[in-house]
């Protein structure tokens, strides 16, 4: 795995079926993409990205974890830990972010010791990616296929779910259709099994609600060597 990479949205003419009626927008007049880049460069997503490197080194040397701020009216964004190209941790708090340095500095502390994987520990550092990825805004989506692999996150919820040890809400990264080469049925497949459904539960359960977001993204080593 490549040990630094930044993923943009640089298609320009990429199109797809938006409702039932089949009309194609382009993805370059979304409001929601067209606020993500105009706010979230190169620079603003490593300052981002900084601050949750920086909550890991502390919680790790001092033992501080960060609490988490109050909500406002930013974008949401995830922090994902990735060791020789497996994941190893992952919060994502997916709208209504405020200070959004002090949300990656949250969210990268409470993924190292996310429960379904082992903990990440400090002598992994070297080995270790971090990722920040920031959600554009979430809009409802007419059918699940009305999405851009690699351009969009998911957010699956299951209004019918009557188990309730189970989470209604699941978010799908657009960054994990890239780096895995999921095609469309990948991505719904995968979302589906996550929630804890049937992996065709997209197309057979009509109760589930789908929505989609734009999504801008940046990986690095945990450990940048000056």
């Amino acid at each position: 795995m490549r040990k630094s990479g930044i993923f943009l949205f640089g298609a320009l003419f990429l199109l797809i079926s938006c409702n039932s009626s089949n009309r194609e927008i382009n993805i370059q007049e979304d409001p929601s993409y067209k606020k993500l880049m105009e706010t979230y460069d190169t620079d603003r997503l490593k300052e981002i990205l900084q601050s949750a490197r920086e909550s890991i080194f502390r919680v790790w040397n001092e033992s501080k974890e960060p609490p988490l701020s109050p909500p406002g009216e930013n974008e949401g964004l995830a922090v994902r830990l990735i060791v020789d190209g497996k994941d190893r941790g992952c919060l994502a708090w997916y709208m209504l972010s405020g200070d959004m340095n002090l949300f990656a500095a949250f969210c990268a502390a409470q993924a190292l010791n996310d429960p379904r994987y082992e903990p990440l520990r400090p002598e992994e550092a070297e080995n270790t990616l971090i990722e920040l990825l920031i959600f554009g805004g979430w809009q409802e989506m007419s059918k699940p296929t009305d999405f851009i692999p690699g351009y969009h996150n998911l957010w699956l919820y299951n209004g019918h779910n009557t188990n309730l040890m189970k989470h209604d809400n699941t978010i799908l990264q657009a960054s994990l259709a890239v780096q895995r080469h999921y095609t469309k049925k990948d991505f719904l497949e995968k979302i589906c099994v996550k929630a804890g459904l049937d992996k065709d539960a997209w197309k057979k359960n009509k109760n589930l609600i789908w929505r989609r977001s734009p999504a801008v993204w940046i990986t690095e080593p945990l450990v940048v060597n000056k």
